[in-house]
């Protein structure tokens, strides 16, 4: 018997974060969306957790030293 859409939604938001965001690719391109839109919807969450202090931004400088680092 297949799933239903409720237990499929609780089921995918118990992944983890990128294991969801493969989920929600697929769906979204399964629907005709473009990569330039999954783009754009990928800025406006980071712009949303940058907005609601989930994040903290680093400049410039601090990106360049943290890559310089890794190498």
């Amino acid at each position: 018997m297949p799933a239903n859409p409720q237990q499929i939604t609780e089921d995918a938001l118990k992944l983890p974060k990128r294991d969801r965001l493969r989920v929600a690719t697929a769906i979204w391109k399964s629907m005709g969306a473009s990569d330039e839109a999954l783009h754009d919807l990928a800025a406006l969450v980071r712009s949303h957790e940058l907005d609601s202090g989930k994040v903290t931004p680093k400049s410039q400088a601090e990106v360049f030293k943290n890559a310089r680092a890794a190498t």
